[in-house]
């Protein structure tokens, strides 16, 4: 497919400041064994005296902690962006920055209720003169417009707010925003998690799988219509991150509590991968916007070694949204990349080629959920 025949495109879903501090190192994404990555990261240069990489895919390999404390300081990012390895050259480094995520980093549960305090210390050693080379990067892709989903710390926010005010959207986790200053008056919504990731395990399930994963909720409803209320106060966008059904369905019982009349505030849901046609019909009559990514449909291929049969056709609905719930690409179905990978032409051959009728995407669908 000619990714010349597509106009410059808006993603919806994106990691600016923290794809930014990790573009100049080791980009472990074409990896299908430890051998490989290892061999990568021997060779990769460092930031900051650590070695950064991404794109580790823990469906196809591990890296053992034998292997892991050969290499020079080395900080791994799971191309979930939800699981990390970190030898010990490199929590040492780490350490002098922010000792708390580092005595944490090895339990996932806390990751997850925390996962913007390991974004900002990785950002942290990232160079602001990276932004502008990673975006130019993602020009070459087609992509012009792109929202920073939890923009990852104020000195990035600040930049980003300066030199793309008219092309990149942020948004800041609750935390994180709560932290910010002058920074606050720049973020257009505020991003709450009710689950995890699919590549860490922790996409909140209503059925068990035999691969692990398990109804992993973040907040139990009290504290979800909580967070909600606070959020509503700071800003008038709210977007929550559900990947599994469980994840959805509290989301749309909370919201439904919180917000039973409100048609101001903008609310989306993200990645809502594994979503129902009874929470589409209610997430449409609620007027919740859904945010998805199509080259997620290959995670039906990816993930099925922790994925039950059900799940497996269940991702990614694109069909069951549009022609039975009603949503509309490029109004309440709108499409971004999460950076894995970005570029129209990935998320093209994942739906518009993909093996399960269900995910399919027409072009124009396609198009209409990425256009500017």
């Amino acid at each position: 497919m000619d990714i010349s025949y597509f106009p410059p495109f808006h993603d919806h879903h994106t990691h600016v400041s923290f794809y930014s501090a990790l573009s100049g190192t080791a980009d472990l994404s074409a990896c299908s064994t430890e051998r490989e990555a290892i061999e990568i990261l021997r060779n990769a240069s460092g930031s900051g005296n650590i070695i950064f990489a991404r794109g580790w895919k823990n469906n196809l390999y591990d890296i053992s902690k034998h292997e892991l404390e050969q290499l020079p300081p080395v900080a791994i990012c799971n191309i979930s962006l939800h699981s990390f390895k970190i030898n010990k050259r490199a929590r040492e480094i780490f350490y002098q920055t922010d000792e708390n995520v580092i005595k944490h980093i090895d339990s996932q549960e806390w990751v997850e209720h925390n996962l913007n305090a390991v974004f900002a210390l990785f950002t942290d050693y990232g160079n602001l003169e990276l932004i502008p080379t990673f975006v130019s990067s993602l020009e070459k892709q087609g992509i012009y417009e792109m929202e920073d989903m939890s923009v990852s710390s104020e000195k990035s926010a600040l930049f980003l707010a300066k030199e793309y005010s008219d092309r990149i959207m942020l948004w800041a986790e609750m935390s994180m925003y709560e932290k910010f200053s002058e920074a606050r008056k720049f973020v257009h919504g505020i991003k709450l998690f009710a689950d995890g990731a699919l590549g860490a395990r922790t996409a909140a399930l209503e059925h068990a799988c035999a691969g692990g994963n398990i109804k992993f909720l973040l907040h139990d409803k009290p504290e979800m219509r909580k967070l909600l209320k606070l959020a509503a106060e700071c800003k008038p966008a709210i977007a929550v991150h559900a990947i599994g059904d469980a994840a959805i369905e509290q989301t749309l019982d909370c919201v439904e509590d919180v917000f039973p009349n409100e048609k101001k505030l903008i609310i989306r849901i993200e990645h809502a991968q594994m979503i129902s046609i009874s929470q589409a019909m209610r997430a449409k009559k609620m007027g919740i916007i859904l945010s998805m990514q199509p080259n997620f449909s290959d995670d039906s291929l990816c993930y099925a070694d922790r994925l039950s049969e059900y799940y497996i056709n269940a991702n990614n609905p694109f069909r069951m949204l549009i022609d039975e719930a009603g949503f509309i690409p490029g109004k309440d179905l709108l499409f971004g990349s999460d950076g894995m990978p970005h570029g129209m032409l990935p998320a093209a051959i994942s739906s518009v080629k993909s093996p399960l009728l269900s995910q399919r995407l027409s072009v124009d669908e396609l198009i209409a959920g990425y256009k500017c």
